[in-house]
């Protein structure tokens, strides 16, 4: 009957959607394109690559995605029992003798099971079929103090490991993804929206099961005996791990979009700009000192080489003659530093003459870890000088 009049409601509609829609659509296409262009000249910059601490976020996702998604397969690890009413095609009002005998045609050597025959014992009222559908077998078997007087009983044994515990998981998985230190701070600003959401679903699912009667609310057909009765439990079991899996695509989508400046940018705040300046000139300052370093250990190897010594007080000579001619006063005399030095002397001869020979007891250095450590700090100082001759003047 509903199907009837869904039909009916299309066939009303359809006309109209033919007339109307090539006037909308290209209008709505249209205003989204002026929205999406002014939002992003305004508010939004240019989109950027997914940051490192973004995509650890999203990986807990894909991975809490992949594990739902296993666990809504029918074919799952631990899958419960399938419903016997189902699998043996029994009505609700069927006995429970021949519902059992349909049920053991279907097991190896057309017998049942241990726990079938302990499932066939409990099956004996239509409170325990009630039970069935709405908690599952485990529920009608295992539970030491349920009773059929007691429904609620069923619901506290029910309730911890088949609904709050994947529920917990999905809430530590939620808060793993939109945790700052991990995730950065992008996914962050999504960790009260995205917790809010999970603890929703969290009361529509206890909701669900704490007020769904599988008797009451079965279809018609169901009712008049013409079908097996749906347990509410095996599908359950299905639609929550796909409910999850739904829930935790959407977080990804607005984390990665939020965290490339596609959508939902929110522009820094005067705290946030004033640390990025003062990070950037401490950045500044941090590389002028290295490469002031840098100069100096240079300017230490140039004076303690003889060549390079020499070559330099050539330059130097050069240039204090070019300054001279160049203030028209020839005659004032140059000044040109000698070439004694302190490292000429011999007993600081004999001191560098032990340590390169690497006597460690008197006071030596291992001279090929001191090439390594020299010759990497040689190829960071010097980095770009070669590219920077490479381009054309």
């Amino acid at each position: 009957m509903a199907f009837l009049e869904i039909k009916s409601a299309i066939k009303t509609i359809t006309p109209l959607l033919i007339f109307f829609a090539p006037v909308l659509i290209p209008r709505i296409i249209g205003y989204y394109r002026s929205f999406r262009a002014q939002v992003g000249a305004h508010h939004r910059p240019s989109p950027r690559p997914l940051p490192q601490a973004a995509a650890r976020a999203l990986n807990v996702l894909f991975f809490a995605i992949l594990l739902f998604l296993v666990l809504s397969l029918p074919f799952r690890p631990y899958a419960p029992a399938a419903n016997v009413y189902a699998q043996t095609g029994s009505r609700l009002i069927t006995p429970v003798d021949v519902v059992f005998a349909r049920l053991a045609r279907l097991r190896p050597n057309n017998a049942l099971t241990e726990q079938d025959t302990l499932l066939r014992s409990k099956l004996a009222s239509l409170v325990a079929r009630k039970v069935y559908l709405l908690y599952g077998p485990d529920g009608l078997v295992s539970c030491q103090f349920c009773t059929m007087d007691n429904m609620p009983s069923y619901l506290l044994y029910y309730l911890p490991f088949n609904t709050l515990l994947p529920h917990l998981f999905h809430l530590l998985v939620v808060g793993l993804a939109t945790s700052k230190p991990l995730a950065g701070k992008e996914p962050a600003r999504w960790r009260n929206m995205f917790t809010l959401a999970a603890l929703a679903l969290v009361a529509v699912d206890i909701y669900f099961v704490s007020t769904y009667d599988p008797l009451l609310m079965a279809s018609a057909e169901v009712k008049a005996g013409r079908a097996p009765p749906v347990s509410f439990y095996h599908q359950t079991r299905i639609f929550r791990p796909l409910t999850l899996l739904v829930f935790d695509c959407v977080c990804s989508l607005l984390v990665y979009v939020s965290a490339t400046h596609r959508f939902f940018f929110t522009p820094p705040t005067p705290e946030e700009q004033v640390d990025a300046a003062v990070s950037s000139g401490i950045t500044a300052l941090s590389d002028a000192s290295s490469k002031l370093l840098a100069y100096n250990v240079l300017r230490g190897a140039v004076v303690r080489d003889k060549t390079l010594k020499a070559r330099d007080d050539s330059y130097w000579s050069t240039a204090a003659v070019v300054e001279n001619l160049g203030t028209n006063n020839p005659a004032e005399p140059i000044r040109v530093v000698g070439s004694g030095s302190v490292w000429e002397e011999e007993e600081v001869v004999r001191a560098i003459s032990r340590a390169m020979n690497g006597q460690a007891g008197n006071g030596g250095f291992d001279i090929a870890k001191l090439g390594v450590t020299a010759g990497e700090y040689v190829d960071t100082v010097t980095a770009g000088l070669e590219l920077a001759e490479e381009v054309p003047q």
